[in-house]
């Protein structure tokens, strides 16, 4: 009955470890605005991203000033040879970060917004100084300059994002304590605890497959980019995506290997 007990406190154990790695990485770069601009800042660093930003910065710049052909072809240029002239410059990384600072603000804003969009004001105020000097006419200062970076409506991944914090919490005191109900029930507590860490490492190895195997066939199908800009900044931050997970797994793996070793040293002592 023992041994039957620490077999379900494990699976227990090793089903709510695999959760709170979801959760918990979900929470601190998606749900925490800290943590999403974090992320989206190293997609930043990008030169296609970069181009694409450029690109989506100067034709929505010179579609808000509604000023005719060849005068909207010189804002529109100007501004995308400004902004990239200055993707070198701690003022873009500054630009690009108030960027996705305000794409998780209207993400998470209330209502939830039946679209993804972000104000790109920003990136156009770094070189509108420079191309205003250029022109014979006055440019002022967007204020707000919203583009839509996706169609596809996110009320589901706002809502589920939203209380990844509480489940993660839920989880990690869920493997917490079943974890320790196991080593005390178990008869044979060394290889109880040799068998928790594999469940982390298991845990650990089943995330790494679905990161690098079915996150980006999800992301691709799901994320229905409407701009290059939107496409390039998808594909570039799955990556980051998948590489941040990386390294939340390679320390859950590096715990669990931490337990085996001392489940092995117990049982080497007992016997």
């Amino acid at each position: 009955m023992r041994t039957v007990a620490t077999a379900l406190l494990w699976c227990v154990a090793t089903v709510a470890t695999f959760v709170g790695i979801g959760a918990g990485w979900t929470a601190t770069h998606v749900q925490s605005e800290s943590g999403f601009v974090d992320l989206v800042s190293r997609v930043g660093d990008d030169r296609q991203v970069q181009r694409a930003a450029a690109d989506t910065a100067g034709e929505a710049f010179a579609d808000r000033t509604g000023l005719p052909g060849t005068l909207h072809d010189r804002i529109a240029d100007g501004v995308r040879d400004g902004v990239l002239r200055l993707t070198d410059s701690p003022d873009w990384n500054d630009a690009w970060a108030e960027t996705a600072r305000s794409a998780h603000q209207r993400l998470y804003s209330e209502p939830t917004p039946t679209n993804v969009r972000a104000d790109i004001s920003p990136l156009v105020d770094l070189a509108l100084d420079e191309v205003s000097a250029k022109l014979p006419v006055d440019l002022p200062r967007p204020g707000e300059l919203l583009v839509t970076l996706s169609d596809e409506n996110p009320t589901d991944f706002v809502e589920a994002t939203s209380r990844a914090a509480t489940v993660a919490v839920v989880a990690v005191g869920t493997a917490v304590v079943a974890a320790l109900l196991a080593l005390a029930v178990s008869r044979r507590r060394g290889a109880t605890l040799t068998a928790l860490g594999l469940g982390a490492v298991l845990a650990a190895a089943a995330w790494w497959v679905l990161g690098h195997l079915a996150l980006p066939r999800l992301v691709e199908d799901r994320a229905d980019a409407t701009t290059e800009a939107g496409r390039h900044l998808r594909d570039e931050l799955t990556d980051r995506i998948v590489a941040s997970l990386d390294v939340t797994l390679l320390w859950v793996a590096l715990g669990g290997a931490v337990l085996v070793v001392l489940g092995l040293v117990s049982r080497a002592r007992r016997s």
